[in-house]
């Protein structure tokens, strides 16, 4: 239950950068959109289940999300394809290929055991419309991956829109693995002011903010 509500302790960092916005964090795995004023995080939902409801949790992230579950088609020299909805590749293959993450970004295990190469990401993105490197050549599977990538800041603007219509919040504070991947990109679609946290903080910092963030709390509890 701690761990699963980190964004709770990472919004007080955010709150001192600005104290009115949107603190959106895409980590390997999920993404919070949690709305701030005056100084405090107000999230509709309190549970994972409650924010999913409320644009506050998009159950997309960087590394370990299945492609065909934001996915159903992708097109490809004049045809769409449609995708076939195993667990082929994933996220991080996309940014892998694209080389928006570093060989060392790529912490999870991979959809079929064998190795984290791009040519192994590459092989793995082309089994999603069936196909694979004798059929796709690089360049076919970059196109691929940069559709996909487009689709998925779509996902994320999806939730960011509702929580920024809602709580008429125009400024946007990015953070986690995928800060400039996708939440950024994704503030930027809907026209919205963004900074990110890594212009406040170091990398170690953004890494470890919830810790950071639960120290603030317990700071201003004893005052």
């Amino acid at each position: 239950e701690v761990a699963a509500a980190n964004w709770i302790a990472t919004s007080q960092i955010v709150a001192e950068i600005e104290s009115d916005c949107i603190f959106v964090d895409t980590g390997s795995t999920t993404t919070d959109i949690i709305p701030i004023k005056d100084g405090h995080e107000c999230a509709k939902g309190r549970t994972d289940f409650e924010r999913s409801a409320t644009g506050e949790l998009v159950y997309t992230g960087t590394l370990r999300t299945n492609l065909t579950s934001f996915v159903d088609s992708i097109p490809l020299n004049g045809e769409t394809y449609r995708v076939a909805s195993e667990l082929f590749a994933i996220t991080a293959d996309v940014y892998n290929v694209l080389g928006l993450i570093k060989d060392e970004d790529y912490v999870c295990a991979t959809a079929d055991g064998a190795g984290k190469s791009k040519e192994e990401s590459a092989r793995r993105i082309s089994r999603i419309v069936c196909a694979d490197l004798d059929i796709l050549s690089m360049d076919d599977i970059k196109e691929m991956a940069e559709y996909i990538h487009a689709e998925q800041v779509k996902q994320i603007a999806s939730g960011l829109k509702e929580v920024s219509d809602r709580e008429g919040l125009d400024k946007v504070i990015v953070t986690g693995l995928g800060k400039d991947i996708l939440c950024a990109e994704a503030a930027k679609l809907l026209g919205l002011d963004v900074k990110s946290m890594g212009d406040f903080y170091s990398d170690d910092e953004c890494t470890v903010a919830p810790a950071i963030g639960t120290a603030i709390m317990m700071k201003n509890y004893l005052n």
